[in-house]
Parts: structure tokens; sequence; C-alpha cells
């Protein structure tokens, strides 16, 4: 039973097993944040120089292009009863994804000529590609990872590790998570005395700002071995009972029509359109139930009108492993009495 009621919010825990999970190949190389790992991918291919990205996406993987020089452009990504995505493949490389945890709508770049990267941070749990050139993703998004960057190539060649120091970020991040640990939980703090208060959210914020201005370094070794017995079973099970229970409430509104046999949700996003979606946001953290936006809009973004909508009107819904069927009905109850 926990010792404060919240949905969503930063990761404290990793749900492991002694099972090899045999998501990554040994050929994959562990960096400390998924834009470290895409940095190495974009070192080796520095002949580059241009690159087309989806339109929905993070900054943190527009600037690493940016800042290495190369030109960014988008193609247009929107909800059309499904996820719609149009490249134009007309740079010298592209990058592709599936979104969330949900397969079967990133491009099909068979006949493309260029440089292919998949961001596999998404589909991680869902499917296996072999239509890349190389992948890369962030574990950081599925669990309580302080680290968990990973990048591997289409050939089996293993990229350069990681050499830079983490200045403390791990270390920064690790106690944050124990913090909130405690807190969640109800166990005595460092001090011996009950956490009671979210001193952890400064933490993890000021951990999040010292991981923008680190180039690269390599993942935690601890992290590593974690990620290599993560328990895939219990994660894709509860998150696919979650997104069922969500989804079958706002059958309306959402982005994905259904869930496929092998999707495995990272999120279930909804669009709440007429310029409710951040006051319905708002409603959601006086419940302390935090669900986020993907992603805000920043200098590195350019999205086309079809893609813009997914900006201003996305919601993500949690439905992570953490929680159960008595959070989501919960998570349901609050959203309709909004």
């Amino acid at each position: 039973m926990r010792k404060h009621y919240e949905i969503g919010s930063e990761f404290w825990d990793v749900p492991a097993g002694e099972k090899d999970s045999g998501l990554f190949p040994g050929g994959a190389q562990w960096y400390l944040s998924g834009r470290a790992a895409l940095r190495a991918i974009i070192k080796e291919l520095s002949g580059i120089r241009s690159v087309e990205l989806p339109g929905w996406c993070c900054d943190s993987m527009i600037r690493p292009f940016a800042e290495a020089g190369i030109k960014t452009e988008f193609y247009p990504v929107y909800p059309s009863g499904t996820l719609r995505q149009e490249p134009r493949f007309d740079c010298d490389a592209i990058l592709i994804m599936d979104y969330f945890g949900f397969t079967g709508t990133s491009p099909d770049v068979s006949g493309y000529g260029g440089k292919v990267i998949r961001d596999v941070t998404h589909s991680l749990f869902s499917a296996s590609y072999a239509d890349a050139g190389y992948y890369f993703g962030s574990l950081r998004k599925w669990c309580g990872i302080k680290t968990g960057g990973f990048a591997f190539t289409g050939d089996g060649h293993k990229l350069p590790a990681a050499d830079g120091s983490d200045g403390g970020y791990t270390a920064l991040r690790g106690k944050a998570m124990s913090l909130k640990d405690c807190y969640i939980n109800g166990k005595p703090g460092p001090d011996g005395m009950p956490v009671t208060g979210k001193e952890y959210l400064g933490i993890f914020g000021e951990a999040e700002e010292m991981l923008d201005g680190i180039e690269s370094a390599p993942a935690d070794e601890t992290d590593i071995a974690l990620a290599q017995r993560l328990d895939t079973e219990f994660i894709i099970k509860r998150r696919r009972e979650n997104a069922r229970l969500l989804m079958s409430a706002f059958p309306g509104s959402l982005v994905f029509g259904g869930l496929g046999d092998s999707d495995c949700p990272m999120f279930v996003p909804l669009m709440v359109p007429g310029g409710k979606r951040d006051s319905l946001r708002r409603h959601l953290i006086d419940n302390d139930i935090y669900c986020p936006v993907h992603w805000p809009l920043t200098e590195y973004h350019g999205p086309d009108e079809k893609t813009a909508v997914l900006y201003r009107d996305g919601l993500s819904l949690v439905c992570d492993q953490r929680y159960g069927e008595e959070d989501m009905l919960h998570l349901i109850k609050v959203i309709k009495s909004f």
C-alpha cells in the first residue's frame, strides 16, 4: 500500500528479474542518455548534410543534428483514424519511429537510398526492426533507470564508447529516485526521518538541467545490468491491461484506434480539442495525476499545420506498470469529472 498517492511523474523503481530480457543485441553500446546515443551515431555519419525528422518529436532528437551543423527538415505526422506519417525522402538521412508502443505506423524505407536511423525508444517492447543502419533509444521513458541510453548498428559493428564525465548527474538522479521511493512508500529518508514533502522534484529538475549540458558520457554499470534483466512479461502485461481500460473509456478521442496484438503502450495519447487540453491537465495535477504533453514546442521545431494539432491538443495518459486497475479507474473518473 502506497503511503502517498499519485499517478505519473518520475519513476523510482526498475522491475527486474533473473532472466535475460533479450531486448539488446550484443553489439549495443551504452550511453548516459538517448541523446548521447544519437550523438554517437551522428558522429559516425559525419558526411551527411541534411536529415528528415518526424514533425512530432522531442527537441532532444533535433538538437544533436542542429548542433552538428546538419540541416533539419520535418515530415508530417498527424492523427487520421490512426497516426499517419508522410516523409518526402529528400534528405541525406531520415529518422523514423513508431510512437508510444503502437506499431505499424512508421514509414516504409525499403526504397530509400540514404542513411536510415530508427529511434526504438517507443517500440522497445512491441517490435523488432531490421530496416535501418542505426538504432538508438532511452530506457528512462519506461522505468526507473538513471541513465540507460543505448545504440547499435544494422550490420553489427559497435559504435565508439562514450568517454566523457557525467558531472555527478547519475548520483543526483539516484538521490531523487531514492527520495521519491521514500515519499511514495512511507520509508524513512537518509536522515531516518519520514519524507513528507516533494523536494525530490527539484532534484529531478536539477539533474535534467545538468543532462542538457553533457554531450557524451557512459551509462551507469548498474543500470546496464538491470536493463538486461528487465521483467518484460510483467511490463508488457500490466501496460496492455491498463491501456485497454483507458482506451475503452475514451474511444472517440484516441490518437490510435486500437491496441494491436504486439503493442506495449508507453502512454495512451488522447486528443483534447477546443482549447481544453491545458485546463484538463491542470485539473489532473490538482488531483495528483501527472500526464505529460508530448512535446513542448521549442525554437528547434517546425511542425506543419497537420502536425501542429498534436502539439496543441495531445495529452499522454499514464498507463505504466506502477499502476493497476484501481488506479486506471480513478484516472478515468477524474478525467470524466472535468
